[in-house]
């Protein structure tokens, strides 16, 4: 992947890998969508869904869609996008450390981010639009087949299509890396008593095999 440049303070020992950042690219739900104007930085919330570059050769592309009243695609906006993709992200208790009856530590919270950076591509095509809502109502299991075509027509048109092709990227995974193998296995024991599983499995994934290691 190709990495951006020291954007985000990412110590080395909590750098994600190339396959953690897909799989994160793969499975988010949500992202910020920052885009930059002459009246100052404006972040949007927005569902999305992630396209593979088919050539297997680039990053891919995020895609989502506003309603066309959002001034976000028609302000003219300075540079790149960024479009931060949050993971599981908890608090963790110094309590659920194996040192912490000796040596006596701090609270934490774990996290997993990964921020991607490319042009703002508007998409006002119909085409483009109905597949782009089609594999997004797929994706959260909903069948768009059933809505009336004269319905998605008028829906449609209301809407406008945003597409960012990744063109660098930047994944922090802070989540105990540091600590030894006894305090991840009491934290990810701790957290599965608090009920965060999400945060606890990817910790299982990433930071066990890197404490032992």
């Amino acid at each position: 992947l190709r990495r951006a440049d020291r954007l985000m303070y990412t110590p080395r020992h909590f750098a994600m890998t190339d396959e953690h950042v897909l799989a994160l690219l793969a499975s988010a739900e949500t992202a910020q969508l920052v885009t930059a104007h002459d009246t100052g930085p404006v972040a949007t919330l927005l569902p999305l869904t992630y396209r593979p570059d088919a050539a297997g050769e680039g990053l891919g592309s995020l895609i989502f869609h506003v309603t066309r009243v959002n001034p976000v695609w028609k302000e003219p906006h300075l540079g790149q996008a960024l479009a931060i993709l949050s993971g599981p992200d908890g608090y963790i208790h110094p309590d659920w450390y194996a040192s912490n009856a000796e040596a006596p530590g701090v609270p934490t919270w774990n996290y997993v981010t990964v921020h991607a950076w490319g042009p703002l591509v508007v998409h006002d095509d119909p085409v483009w639009l109905r597949a782009a809502v089609w594999e997004m109502s797929d994706r959260f299991g909903y069948d768009s087949g059933q809505v009336d075509d004269v319905a998605i027509e008028r829906m449609l048109r209301a809407i406008v299509g945003i597409e960012v092709p990744i063109e660098r990227i930047e994944a922090k995974a802070k989540l105990n890396q540091n600590r030894s193998p006894q305090d991840i296995a009491g934290a990810i024991a701790g957290l599965r008593g608090v009920g965060n599983h999400p945060l606890a499995d990817v910790m299982d994934d990433a930071s066990v095999p890197h404490a032992e290691a």
